[in-house]
């Protein structure tokens, strides 16, 4: 941080004995200007909401914000958290993702590519609609350094730090959000629903207590273990072909699966205070942790730092005090690996 930066955020920080009579609640509340994301803090970071409103594109379906995406070169190219993101060519034009960008404009998105491995989607709008990033040094930030980013809808820039080392997320099982009978016999067919999560994938798409669990895709199902096997093959998202025996009846489903977090913590007091978590949320080979408490709409858009170099894009709201944002590095890889990608389809067709 510079000392010009140093010397702006610490006056704008400073209370005066004055703004303690305007707490509006309680006297040791502080006024809403000057928390995190208040009018007198964000304008110390003046650089970094300038540039964070011309590089964010709003992705809306129905007119409604449902990400944000991070513009990366003057062709028009974006990328945005790809499973936010429900992308149809075949849907109703009522239907279809459009992109509101910083000028005002609103114009259509094509998809270009996804990166299963990143969950990043590679978009595209007509050029001239958005200011491309300018890539910091995320090697250049560590545990503390200021950053800053645009909630949903980008109407705001929201302050925070990073909170914690740059690492891998390791991946996390789905769950069909099912408890099982513990009296199952590994000589008979199926394994019986007991109860299901606050928030069952499986409850949702129509399976009922007593239904007998026995084929997971191919593998018919005769124990618990041999259950969470197969399913622990698949990511939450996933969906998996299930079938169960209700009475006499074979009945087939296909179950979208969830994490285990959002499945069976729902009534967690955390979880309840945190909101809703971004539907892929683990699984990153490199990541940045910041606190800014976005939600899931706001991911896809870019992490600044507070000379407005972006240094990541964010990609996961975890829980209430964690979203992970893609480092710049990996995130001009995968843009150009996809871009090479479309260009030899292309070539081909």
């Amino acid at each position: 941080m510079s000392p010009q930066t140093a010397t702006a955020l610490l006056a704008a920080l400073v209370v005066p004995a004055t703004a303690l009579g305007q707490a509006e609640d309680f006297l040791d509340e502080l006024p809403k200007r000057l928390r995190l994301n208040g009018d007198v803090t964000v304008r110390a970071f003046g650089g970094a909401g300038a540039a964070a409103a011309q590089h964010t594109v709003v992705l809306t379906r129905y007119d409604e914000p449902v990400a944000l995406a991070t513009a990366v070169d003057a062709e028009g190219y974006l990328v945005a958290k790809a499973s936010d993101i429900a992308f149809e060519n075949a849907l109703p034009e009522e239907r279809k993702l459009k992109a509101e960008a910083a000028d005002g404009a609103v114009v259509e998105v094509e998809r270009v590519a996804l990166d299963p491995a990143t969950d990043l989607a590679l978009l595209k709008i007509e050029p001239g609609h958005a200011s491309p990033v300018s890539w910091g040094d995320p090697d250049a930030i560590s545990q503390g350094t200021w950053v800053a980013a645009m909630n949903a809808g980008a109407e705001q820039l929201f302050i925070g730090v990073i909170s914690a080392t740059r690492r891998q997320i390791e991946r996390r099982p789905g769950v069909l959000g099912v408890n099982l009978d513990t009296n199952d016999d590994p000589d008979e067919l199926g394994v019986a629903i007991e109860a299901f999560g606050p928030n069952s994938p499986a409850e949702r798409e129509g399976l009922d207590v007593g239904d007998l669990i026995i084929r997971v895709e191919e593998q018919e199902i005769r124990s618990r273990q041999q259950l969470a096997d197969e399913i622990t093959r698949f990511d939450p998202l996933d969906e998996v072909r299930v079938k169960v025996l209700r009475g006499e009846e074979g009945i087939p489903f296909v179950v979208t699966l969830n994490y285990m977090s959002n499945v069976f913590d729902m009534l967690d007091r955390n979880q309840r205070m945190s909101g809703k978590t971004s539907k892929r949320k683990a699984g990153f080979g490199d990541v940045l942790q910041h606190e800014i408490p976005l939600t899931p709409e706001a991911m896809g858009g870019p992490l600044l730092d507070l000379g407005g170099a972006t240094v990541g894009v964010n990609i996961a709201r975890a829980d209430r005090v964690t979203t992970f944002a893609l480092p710049a590095g990996v995130v001009r890889e995968v843009v150009e690996r996809l871009k090479a990608g479309a260009a030899e389809r292309e070539t081909a067709e």
